[in-house]
């Protein structure tokens, strides 16, 4: 027998058995019922119904609305849960064009483990959540709708449209794919599709092994874990804390989140914002990653064309490798504790920073830009016009060229070994230079450092160096002073080589004028191999050189040049050709003719000891070692 509720009537505590189908005409409203196996119930339009249970192989359906508590483990369809209605679908339930929204409160659709639903509409207000083993398909989320997926449930054909919103919270395999919006969980979803202005969040999500996202703008991720073989990638945002094992590209890791790549995991085209951090650990890489924003990248393990600007930073630790980043305004690069950098660019109002244990190689610093070394090594940083290089104590900067406009300013204890500096660069050292074998310092020098030629070549001196009041230390090889005032008020100071010669060579430029003073004080021109080579004043048989306390005097051809002496002296100066026209004054030609004289015959007055006007047959006491042919 046919139960029909009319209008105004209420139906209460019932139960629906086969065969007494329940019919609830507009207005009629039905509460407490109860639908058994092979029982059916229709709510017409306008009929409201709350409190309902539908029993394993019992029917619920028609156009009407539910409210407050239902619970469905057989059939309902075509219904609008709405003003705070709540359906839950358990196992074996089935539901089919449903409406959920809200009209006073919000309505929420709730599909259990081993139920299922099709076609369901949600609408402002209305949620709709699949939980474990839950299953929905071509469900449509519209705008002021939310859909929630929780772990171990499938989604398939559903679209989330502007204005709607998914939220997956579960292990995710298989694709997925988001034109824009946000996302949570799922272990399966299928055909998933967010429109524009839809809202999609990730959150508290596993990719397992196999799955691929793909976040469009706009869309976010909370709290993700990409496993191994998963693959996330897109233009959408990280929040929260996030890891990848996986493949990561494109996202932008958002204000105060973290993205940390594990050992194996690889990370493409990431941007870091507003102090979110991007940690890239041992054994794990990252390319092109920008940071900006007060963001922070942490290498510890390998990184390339990393663009760092805005206030963003990145920190190359230990065992962190980097190549090719681009370090611009605002931004800084530090390389410490055995980190690595190479190629690196350092634009207008960026900073690399070397710091303890750290090297930098091949490092280019442009107008604006700023290398600056504190415990660091640098090898081969090129200085263009406008950029500076500082070297502090305990760094080296190796093997470094400061071309016209450059600078660099090296502090007391630190070092440059080989540098270079090209015309119109300026050198400002306080701490040391040295070369070994050839080199050139072509630009200004100033400051009360050391530049010391170690040996094998020719350290040659050319710009201007009329703020330099430090030394010029010849321990083998040669300096070549080739202007006026080359080493300011500096001292040149001779080291006795083990090998070899040591050689200073006073071009036309820098010699003493016929008369005049050599404007440097000479320390310790005494030991043996150790020549000033007066390249630009003609040697003139019967040439000499004489000490008067600390002022070596050279007489040649009827001129005097003087040069002030320091340290120790020798016994006496022989004058000799340099082989190229110029004048050679050299110890150790006195020391070898004052040993010959101890062991000479007694009819020694006839022979002459070795002078500039000996015979051409004595010249060969000039040593070759001098560096002069």
């Amino acid at each position: 027998m046919t139960i029909t509720i009319s209008s105004g009537v209420t139906i209460g505590g019932e139960t629906i058995s086969s065969g007494d189908p329940l019919i609830v005409l507009s207005g009629g409203t039905a509460a407490f019922v109860t639908i058994l196996s092979g029982g059916s119930a229709t709510l017409s339009g306008g009929a409201d119904a709350g409190f309902l249970t539908v029993e394993h192989g019992g029917v619920l359906e028609g156009s009407g609305d539910l409210a407050e508590d239902n619970v469905v483990f057989g059939l309902v369809s075509g219904l609008t849960l709405t003003s705070g209605g709540e359906l839950e679908l358990v196992s074996g339930g089935t539901a089919s064009n449903l409406t959920v929204v809200a009209v006073t409160s919000p309505s929420i659709l709730q599909i259990g483990s081993g139920a299922r639903a099709a076609g369901t509409v949600v609408e402002g207000g209305g949620f709709e959540i699949v939980g474990f083993d839950g299953a929905i398909s071509g469900d449509a989320i519209q705008s002021g709708g939310t859909l929630f997926v929780q772990n171990g449930a499938s989604v398939v054909d559903t679209g989330v449209q502007s204005g709607g919103s998914l939220d997956f919270g579960a292990d995710l395999s298989g694709d997925l794919t988001v034109t824009l919006g946000a996302v949570t969980n799922a272990t399966t979803l299928g055909g998933v599709t967010v429109s524009s202005g839809g809202s999609f969040v990730l959150l508290g999500a596993t990719l397992l092994s196999g799955a691929t996202v793909s976040l469009g703008p706009g869309t976010s991720a909370t709290d993700l874990t990409v496993s191994k073989g998963a693959t996330l990638r897109g233009a959408g945002g990280l929040s929260g804390a996030s890891f990848v094992a996986g493949s990561v590209s494109g996202v932008t890791v958002g204000a105060a989140s973290d993205l940390e790549v594990f050992s194996g995991g690889t990370a493409s085209g990431v941007t870091a914002l507003s102090a979110g951090i991007v940690q890239i650990d041992s054994g794990a890489s990252a390319t092109a990653t920008v940071v900006s924003g007060g963001a922070y990248l942490l290498d510890y393990g390998s990184a390339t064309g990393t663009v760092v600007s805005s206030s963003g930073a990145a920190d190359v630790l230990s065992g962190g490798r980097t190549s090719g980043d681009i370090v611009s305004s605002g931004g800084k690069e530090a390389i410490r504790s055995a980190g690595v950098a190479s190629g690196t660019q350092v634009l207008s109002g960026g900073i690399e920073y070397v710091l303890a244990s750290g090297t930098a190689t091949g490092t280019v610093v442009s107008a604006g830009g700023k290398d600056l070394l504190s415990g660091g090594t640098a090898v081969e940083t090129a200085v263009s016009s406008g950029g500076a290089e500082d070297v502090y104590s305990g760094s080296l900067d190796n093997h470094g060229t400061v071309s016209s406009g450059g600078a660099e300013a090296i502090y007391a204890g630190g070092t440059a070994g080989d540098l270079t500096l090209l015309s119109g660069g300026r050198l400002t050292d306080n701490g040391q230079v040295r070369v070994a074998g050839a080199g050139t310092l072509a630009g200004d020098i100033a400051g009360s450092g050391a530049i010391v030629e170690l040996g094998g070549g020719d350290l040659l001196l050319s710009g201007g160096g009329a703020a330099f009041t430090g030394s010029a230390v010849i321990s083998g090889g040669t300096i070549e002073l080739g202007k006026s005032g080359q080493l300011g008020t500096g001292a040149v100071i001779f080291v006795s080589p083990a090998s070899g010669s040591a050689v200073l060579q006073i071009d036309a430029g820098d010699a003493p004028a016929a008369g005049g003073t050599f404007a440097n004080v000479i320390s310790n021109f005494s030991g043996a191999n150790e020549d000033i080579d007066l390249r630009s004043i003609a040697f003139v048989a019967g040439a000499s050189a004489t000490v008067v306390g600390s002022t070596l005097t050279l007489s040649d051809g009827g001129k005097t040049y003087k040069f002030t002496l320091a340290g120790t002296i020798a016994g006496a100066y022989p004058v000799l050709s340099d082989g190229h026209g110029g004048t050679l004054i050299d110890p150790k030609a006195a020391l070898f003719a004052q040993t010959a004289a101890a062991f000479a015959p007694s009819d020694a007055a006839k022979t002459a000891l070795v002078s500039s006007t000996s015979p051409a047959g004595q010249t060969p006491l000039l040593h070759a070692a001098a560096g002069h042919p």
